[in-house]
């Protein structure tokens, strides 16, 4: 779930919408490990419960470049599912991307970018650049509740 959209919405699509789909397939994967991922559920059996949430913004310091390095190239610790191998490859490629994004002219690398501007998909401010659709934000997370 850490390299989805929160609520599965398609990159780059939502931002600013008045309305907005959710994605199909893999379009509303951006491939970063984005800043949290969670899941749960009710131990009572006769009232059956459960929940999964994730986020929309990742940050420069939640990258795995090597994890995702490992999961995509070394035979004993490749995923056995069916994507698994190919979605960490394109995992490695777009933290490598992501990283090179974030860097400042100065050396520096720092911020992040998000797929729902203050976790509502509101419109971000004009000017901002983009990473495969998302928006740059000096402070990921931080405004979404």
């Amino acid at each position: 779930y850490a390299l989805y959209d929160k609520y599965f919405k398609k990159i780059g699509n939502c931002v600013g919408a008045t309305s907005c789909p959710g994605g199909q397939g893999k379009d509303s994967a951006h491939y970063l490990l984005s800043w949290y991922y969670s899941w749960g559920g009710s131990l009572d059996t006769s009232s059956a419960w459960a929940w999964r949430i994730g986020s929309s913004s990742s940050h420069q310091g939640y990258q795995n470049v090597l994890a995702a390095y490992a999961l995509s190239q070394v035979p004993e610790l490749q995923p056995d599912s069916p994507t698994g191998v190919q979605d960490w490859a394109t995992s490695f490629d777009r933290q490598l991307e992501f990283l090179q994004w974030l860097q400042s002219a100065e050396g520096g690398i720092a911020g992040g970018a998000t797929n729902s501007w203050k976790g509502s998909y509101d419109t971000p401010p004009t000017g901002l650049s983009q990473f495969y659709g998302m928006y740059y934000d000096w402070q990921p997370v931080y405004p979404d509740p």
